[in-house]
């Protein structure tokens, strides 16, 4: 899916109902998955992930009007979304351990699954690159506007963390 412009941004706060649906509709198939992704690593649940989807865009519709470029609006529903998620676990302090269903939901969902393993290998920071670049698709240069680092800095950070992964993982092979 392409880039999202400044024009449906715009379209979000129209008059015309059918260029707020339009526009909503793009942006939210865009990055449903990035939603879902980020509150299921938290909450091990389907079903909760679901609900924080949901939670995520409507907050997000509600301040609309605040959206400038795509990357506010990715950061926006990343921190919206990790946020949501975090509440709702405190709230209900029960965390749910992997199980036999993650494996039926979908095959990208199983993503999570390996990623938790490389938390073994990579310090916080390594992992939280590698997951915002591979899986959420930021940038370096997004990822360190957040971070308030250089895009060297996180590049260097990244490619410690994927030389890590190989050197354990070609280790572990043999």
């Amino acid at each position: 899916m392409g880039k999202i412009g400044y024009g449906t941004l715009k379209n979000l706060c129209s008059k015309d109902k059918r260029k707020v649906d339009e526009s909503f509709s793009v942006i939210f198939n865009k990055y449903k998955n990035l939603v879902y992704f980020v509150s299921f690593d938290i909450l091990h649940s389907q079903e909760e992930s679901e609900d924080i989807v949901e939670d995520t865009f409507l907050k997000m519709y509600e301040r609309r009007s605040y959206f400038m470029s795509e990357s506010q609006l990715k950061y926006y529903l990343l921190v919206t979304a990790k946020n949501t998620s975090i509440n709702r676990y405190n709230e209900s302090k029960k965390h749910l351990a992997y199980s036999d269903d993650i494996h039926g939901v979908t095959e990208q969902n199983g993503i999570s699954i390996y990623l938790d393993k490389f938390k073994e290998v990579l310090d916080e920071t390594e992992y939280q690159y590698l997951v915002l670049h591979l899986l959420y698709d930021f940038s370096f240069k997004e990822i360190s506007k957040v971070n308030g680092l250089t895009v060297s800095q996180v590049s260097s950070k990244y490619q410690r963390g994927i030389k890590k992964l190989r050197d354990y993982y070609g280790e572990n092979m043999k």
